[in-house]
């Protein structure tokens, strides 16, 4: 019974995720006028699971860390490390997926790279 609920309360989730990245628009205007990507709808962990060093890594330093995440930068913690990434995992999958980061006037993620972080942060976040 508890599985079943538990079922219930994931595919509402995710259809409540669903609805907020579609209603938001694919060029959105931040403070200095940038777009953002659109957000994916929907989020697994694929079975070719992406790297951490490969993959992950470079995109959280491009469209994360610089400027904002890193020791020294304004937001309210760091993702210079995969031990800061890990321990963060749950925040950065939710606000990547309900389209709050990166922030309209910050850097561009592009879809991949949107669909790579979510499918890492879904697998677990594997130090790979």
């Amino acid at each position: 019974m508890q599985a079943r609920a538990a079922t219930t309360l994931l595919a509402s989730l995710w259809a409540a995720i669903a609805i907020a990245c579609s209603s938001n628009p694919s060029s959105g205007s931040g403070g200095d006028g940038g777009s953002q990507s659109p957000c994916v709808s929907a989020h697994s962990c694929p079975a070719d699971v992406p790297s951490y060093k490969a993959t992950i890594a470079p995109i959280l330093q491009t469209t994360c860390i610089v400027g904002c995440h890193s020791s020294t930068g304004t937001a309210g913690f760091p993702e210079d490390t995969y031990a800061e990434v890990y321990s963060q995992r749950g925040p950065i999958l939710s606000q990547v997926a309900i389209c709050q980061m990166p922030p309209l006037n910050g850097p561009v993620m592009s879809d991949a790279q949107r669909v790579a972080l979510t499918g890492w942060l879904e697998c677990g976040a594997p130090n790979n």
